[in-house]
């Protein structure tokens, strides 16, 4: 998956969450929170 920066505008690369959670709340245009860790970007909560 593809998410961008509202800040920085940068897009980044994703893997799809496994949580269904976050899965069912993602649509084109929602708002995630993501955190970097060692490089890699993790999608955390949908807002």
């Amino acid at each position: 998956m593809q998410i961008m920066d509202l800040e920085t505008y940068e897009t980044i690369e994703v893997e799809k969450p496994k949580e269904e959670s976050l899965v069912e709340k993602m649509k084109p245009g929602v708002e995630v929170e993501y955190w970097m860790v060692m490089g890699r970007a993790k999608i955390m909560r949908v807002r």
